[in-house]
């Protein structure tokens, strides 16, 4: 089997129109790379990437369609890793990953202006095609690939954001309702408002819920290491399944770790890791019991195997951030595989709303892997068409 063709595609929704708060900033719009990549025996595989070397509205030029002309990642898959690919065994990832890692540390890789944020982003849309492909040429799906035997996988929905008018008792009313989803975890948003605020917040759900649904809380880089401690300790009563990124991101090792010697709730971090090495640190050093590194956002499936390695030595669970489409096939296969992360409206996550016109359905907190080879979904046309730019 040969690589033939490889497509960039840069999608882009518009920021929803009621502002969604987290500790230090609104969600803006939402982008997502798409790669598609073609074979000689008519395989096609699909990868998604995104996160900071993914387009974003309002950063770059728009035609006069409205649509923005594609940049940094998707013209890194089209103007430099594609001419590596052509022409290569799809199913060869370790040595087509490496090939593609060494950019990173290579003369000239900026010459172009793009960093490494837009090179890791355009290889994670990279390998994650390729998982695709290798699912597919082997007829199975991809946590079958990778030894999984079930194709549920629980999940947790991520609310709780900050908004204008919005009051305690609306956030309750708020968390009622993923009960009425099916949900039994939900991940709220704190560091907005003063700790007391937010305990204030987290107790009047603890109370309406009860002790049997899962909590847990994400401060988004938010606090200080002093604060984040007073934060954890005021906290413990309720009952908090994990603290998620309580610290500022420049002292997300040596200062994470001391917020993890200081409380006994767990303490969750690694969506910002781009690499095994970074993920390392945050391991060995950052005191952390639960991992979220995102494949999607860096890196890819490859890498992310790797770093669950280094979990399943150190006894740290995996609960990857975002894409549950894809992540879901990592945590269904491994026995560290904890949970994955979803959201409840297209308000939140448009990507998952519209993007595909197969793609598993979530049924009382579980998410439903297809039985179909690769990763299981199918693009929608119409949408690439009404909110891509081919690079």
């Amino acid at each position: 089997m040969k690589i033939t063709d490889v497509e960039a595609i840069a999608m882009v929704w518009p920021a929803p129109q009621k502002q969604f708060w987290t500790a230090l900033r609104p969600a803006g719009g939402f982008s997502e790379l798409i790669v598609r990549i073609h074979t000689d025996q008519g395989i096609t595989g699909v990868g998604e990437a995104h996160g900071s070397g993914a387009p974003f509205p309002g950063i770059y030029k728009r035609d006069n369609n409205g649509k923005i002309h594609p940049d940094g990642a998707s013209r890194i898959v089209i103007d430099i890793l594609k001419p590596m690919l052509i022409g290569q065994d799809p199913r060869n990832i370790e040595k087509i990953w490496d090939e593609m890692f060494k950019l990173n540390h290579s003369v000239g890789w900026t010459t172009a202006g793009w960093g490494r944020p837009q090179i890791m982003t355009a290889i994670a849309g990279v390998d994650i095609a390729l998982w695709d492909i290798k699912g597919k040429s082997a007829s199975m799906p991809v946590y079958q690939l990778l030894g999984g035997t079930t194709n549920k996988v629980p999940c947790y929905v991520t609310g709780g954001y900050y908004q204008e008018g919005k009051t305690i008792s609306d956030l309750v009313k708020e968390c009622e309702s993923y009960i009425d989803m099916g949900y039994s975890a939900i991940k709220l948003k704190i560091g907005h408002v003063s700790v007391e605020e937010d305990f204030d917040r987290i107790r009047a759900v603890r109370e309406s819920l009860g002790n049997q649904i899962d909590l847990m809380l994400d401060v988004n880089e938010g606090y200080d290491v002093e604060t984040a401690i007073k934060a954890a300790k005021k906290m413990e009563p309720l009952d908090i399944r994990w603290l998620e990124e309580p610290v500022h991101w420049y002292d997300c090792v040596e200062g994470l770790s001391r917020v993890a010697s200081s409380t006994i709730i767990p303490i969750a971090s690694g969506e910002s890791a781009s690499n095994r090495w970074l993920a390392r640190d945050l391991i060995l050093r950052g005191g952390i019991q639960v991992m979220q590194f995102d494949s999607t956002r860096s890196a890819g499936i490859t890498e992310c195997l790797k770093v669950a390695s280094m979990c399943s030595i150190q006894n740290v669970k995996l609960a990857p951030h975002h894409d549950p489409q894809i992540h879901g096939h990592i945590v269904a296969a491994l026995p560290i595989g904890e949970i994955v992360e979803t959201f409840p409206s297209g308000d939140r996550d448009p990507i998952w709303e519209e993007l595909f016109s197969i793609r598993p359905e979530i049924v009382d907190g579980k998410l439903q892997l297809l039985d179909k080879p690769g990763w299981g979904v199918e693009l929608d046309e119409d949408i690439l068409e009404k909110r891509g730019t081919w690079a």
